[in-house]
């Protein structure tokens, strides 16, 4: 499960460098196209559902990230780059790009990371007093 959530952040990561379109859209469509295929095969059963559960919810686990931090980080390129015609602008833009990009999910992993160790410690980010 770790590897198919690995493999499917870097796949939407490259997917969304290449158009643009964010990760989660990109790595739904394929839970859904596998749940097809799967339901084709009719001998699963619900097995397909579970299947499809897993997967949507690993592509959100994988894709919180890569989604916000495009959002955040994507307009400023797209101004940035212009129609695209000057080659060397996309690539300075590029630069800028993963300049915005690297502390934007570096907090976001951080965050995800501190809300799913509140949530299985149970203090759901309550402080303590004294």
């Amino acid at each position: 499960m770790k590897l198919f959530a690995v493999v499917s952040f870097a796949c939407c990561l490259l997917a969304y460098t290449v158009s643009g379109t964010p990760c989660a859209d990109i790595c739904n469509t394929q839970c859904s196209l596998q749940k097809k295929a799967c339901d084709i095969a009719v001998i699963l059963g619900p097995l397909c559902e579970t299947v499809n559960g897993i997967c949507t919810q690993a592509c959100a686990a994988a894709c919180t990230c890569a989604d916000s931090c495009a959002a955040q980080c994507g307009g400023d390129y797209a101004t940035c780059k212009g129609d695209g015609s000057d080659i060397f602008n996309i690539y300075s833009c590029g630069i800028n790009l993963s300049i915005c990009a690297a502390p934007c999910q570096l907090t976001c992993n951080f965050n995800l990371f501190s809300g799913i160790v509140n949530s299985l410690s149970g203090t759901g980010g309550a402080t303590k007093t004294a």
